[in-house]
């Protein structure tokens, strides 16, 4: 978030919507854990989805030793959720 962004307040968000067809789009990932994503996810994902909460929550995924996804698919994750912020 920019110093423009907080006084403008037009930060850039990602719908539920967005979000689940984003996650749709990453074939390493089994229906399993795709829930398990959207249901991480589900509360920052209230209002919209920013870049900060999404590195938030992505760190958070990154350090959880037990949740069912591997280093290789958070990195997709981000990678692929990054894109909307492009």
């Amino acid at each position: 978030m920019s110093i423009f962004d907080i006084f403008t307040n037009t930060t850039k968000k990602i719908s539920r919507q967005d979000f689940e067809k984003m996650l749709r789009k990453i074939p390493e990932l089994s229906d399993k854990e795709r829930a398990y994503v959207e249901g991480v996810f589900q509360k920052a994902l209230k209002d919209g989805l920013s870049k900060y909460e999404l590195k938030k929550e992505i760190s958070r995924l990154k350090h959880n030793s037990s949740d069912p996804l591997d280093a290789f698919e958070v990195e997709k994750i981000r990678k692929k959720l990054l894109e909307y912020f492009k």
